[in-house]
């Protein structure tokens, strides 16, 4: 059953991943909130949009709203402009985020990661990934869902070169990665939001990682549940 008193809120809800959040979110709920560092229209009439500052995010009141928190902040080196900056919006605005929101009383926590992260790797992308997932479990809510996805697909507003070039290969190969491999095909960006949505609404447990198999199977349950909450 889904209680669409709840107020859920989207962190990163101009990205790809974070536009279906909107998009599923606002079939369900009377009121979604949207944060944003610029003003941003939807085309969803029952989404509120909140520009907020990530530098000084434990400052902003809007968090006492919220029930569910949905985090798709995301970004690359080469819009970020350096290795400090995307570690700064994929790491320290993620983590800040989630401590001002776990402080005002959100215990329900969803986050975009990717599959390979690792936490000591000397890679960039899986190191950050894996840190943010290490750090939000270390702040102990109620429920957190962390989304592993390889490549996704769906049309983005800007172009990545190496994702694009990623997607073609993955294309190619995603028909044999079976058994362990299968946790890296590519997997679209709605049905990443879908998975999130139905265990931030229903899992019992407290930490779930959604690899594509978990990520596949909880958005098919979650057109289920739509369509009899319809």
């Amino acid at each position: 059953m889904i209680n669409t008193s709840k107020i859920p809120c989207v962190a990163g809800s101009t990205g790809l991943v974070g536009s279906f959040l909107i998009k599923n979110l606002s079939k369900l709920y009377p009121k979604v909130i949207s944060i944003t560092r610029r003003k941003f229209d939807f085309q969803y009439d029952n989404i509120e949009n909140i520009v907020v500052n990530f530098d000084k995010i434990e400052e902003e009141s809007f968090l006492r709203k919220i029930d569910h928190l949905y985090i798709a902040l995301g970004t690359t080196i080469k819009k970020a402009g350096s290795k400090e900056k995307f570690e700064l919006v994929d790491y320290h605005y993620c983590y800040n985020l989630a401590i001002a929101a776990k402080r005002l009383g959100v215990q329900r926590i969803s986050v975009v990661s990717s599959v390979g992260s690792n936490s000591q790797s000397k890679l960039l992308y899986p190191r950050v990934k894996g840190m943010i997932e290490r750090d939000l479990n270390a702040l102990n809510f109620e429920h957190l869902s962390i989304a592993k996805p390889g490549i996704i697909l769906g049309k983005r507003n800007e172009t990545r070169t190496g994702e694009k070039i990623g997607k073609i290969i993955f294309f190619l190969i995603d028909k044999i990665l079976f058994g362990p491999l299968k946790k890296y095909k590519s997997i679209s960006a709605d049905d990443i939001s879908k998975a999130m949505i139905f265990q931030i609404i229903n899992s019992k447990d407290k930490l779930n990682a959604l690899h594509y198999d978990e990520l596949k199977l909880s958005s098919n349950r979650f057109s289920v549940q739509l369509n009899y909450h319809n």
